[in-house]
């Protein structure tokens, strides 16, 4: 059956009850999908930020013919253009969802129509016609002065990625799945079968960043039986999940836009390992950063803490950019670090770092050389990297044992002996 033509609208929300529509995304009886921006939108000079994929910084002529091209808002049979493609769940989320669709052919539009009232960010997207079928079951509510709709199933949310985890919200002492969309402010991530103890892992290797110095995202374990509204089934693997504050959620149901590094340069599914580097995704933060020295070195020492902790999964969808008021564009609280190493023994860096993926040829002649491409001090940042390994060093096996238990803890504490970073800083 060919799928159903409709028309979405796209909005952003500002603070207090500000909305900007920028566009609208639309699907033909062929499959195909574009979003063309709003004339208004375009020729506005204080327009909302959507995304730094269109925009020219002091170049606001520029950006005007960046966001009226179409090459890259386009999608074919049924796929999304790739950046609204960024905001959907892959994996366990995503059949999870399907699931609660109904039988039938569903496809990325279905997915983000029927999702849209609860995207990462402060995007909205609301139907202007009717809702295809294909969208599966719908009520409809109040969202920000919008008639949205909202899912029957348990799933009334998106989030990008491949790991299972659901929007919560704090009930007391408990933390419940959102019955409304936009109340998430936690993100939950469960254990599985396959990685058993992620929870902990997690949240082992974010206290860690947060100790050497490292932005990240607030995090606490919880137990398993003060969570509601998650099926039972996928909470069988542990005792404990990984509760994380989101960022681009606020007191009061207001919401921040954000976006990952694979959006702005138009990276979907696998190509998040592929389309880039470390020094690329460097370059595009000084680029875009308000306050760029601050931010490059931020992700100079969360380079170095993936080679510390064993990371080998921060691809281009684990660093994004926050825009947390008009004109200010910064790099986001650090996610999804994770001691890889513990589950892949013989793991590498998701991607190269100056020419290599191996944890343990990380160097700080390597660290310097990019630190020149960046026009920094390479001095510098090579001192202040030494001092964050030799921090890590001093403080880590204490807390990993405690956090981890012995047998962890001495895998990740043996490979110091392994790591240029950890040696060179201790000669």
């Amino acid at each position: 059956m060919s799928p159903k033509a409709a028309i979405l609208g796209v909005h952003l929300l500002g603070p207090g009850n500000q909305t900007t529509r920028v566009g609208t995304l639309t699907r033909d009886s062929d499959g195909a999908t574009a979003f063309v921006v709003d004339e208004a939108y375009l020729r506005d000079p204080n327009r909302p930020l959507l995304s730094l994929s269109w925009l020219v910084p002091d170049d606001d002529e520029q950006t005007q013919a960046r966001l009226a091209a179409r090459g890259d808002k386009i999608g074919l049979h049924g796929y999304l253009p790739p950046w609204f493609a960024g905001l959907l769940p892959e994996g366990a989320l995503r059949d999870l969802v399907i699931a609660e669709m109904g039988t039938g052919n569903h496809d990325q539009f279905d997915l983000i129509a029927r999702l849209g009232a609860d995207l990462p960010g402060a995007v909205i997207v609301i139907p202007e016609t009717e809702v295809p079928k294909s969208a599966g079951p719908l009520q409809f509510e109040q969202v920000r002065g919008f008639r949205a709709p909202v899912p029957d199933g348990r799933v009334k949310f998106s989030l990008a990625g491949v790991q299972l985890k659901f929007a919560a919200h704090t009930t007391g002492d408990r933390l419940t799945v959102p019955g409304h969309a936009g109340e998430g402010r936690s993100i939950i991530k469960v254990a599985s079968e396959r990685f058993p103890g992620l929870p902990e892992a997690e949240y082992t290797a974010m206290y860690l960043a947060r100790l050497a110095g490292v932005d990240a995202a607030v995090c606490q374990l919880v137990a398993t039986d003060k969570i509601d509204g998650i099926p039972a089934e996928f909470l069988r693997y542990g005792p404990t999940a990984l509760a994380v504050e989101r960022f681009d959620r606020e007191k009061e149901g207001q919401r921040l836009q954000i976006e990952d590094v694979a959006q702005v340069i138009g990276a979907v599914g696998e190509r998040k390992y592929t389309m880039a580097n470390y020094e690329s995704i460097l370059n595009t933060v000084k680029r875009f950063s308000t306050d760029w020295r601050l931010d490059v070195m931020e992700g100079f020492r969360r380079c170095v803490i993936d080679v510390l902790i064993g990371n080998g999964d921060n691809h281009l969808k684990n660093w994004s950019f926050i825009f947390p008021a008009p004109g200010a564009i910064r790099l986001s609280p650090a996610y999804d670090i994770v001691p890889t190493v513990l589950y892949q023994p013989n793991d590498t860096l998701a991607l190269e770092f100056a020419g290599t993926r191996s944890f343990e040829k990380v160097t700080y002649k390597r660290i310097r050389r990019v630190a020149r491409f960046l026009q920094l001090d390479p001095d510098r940042v090579e001192s202040e990297m030494k001092a964050l390994a030799r921090e890590a060093v001093s403080q880590w096996p204490a807390q990993l044992q405690t956090l981890l238990g012995e047998e962890k803890a001495a895998k990740l504490i043996k490979r110091f002996e392994t790591l240029s970073l950890v040696q060179e800083a201790l000669v």
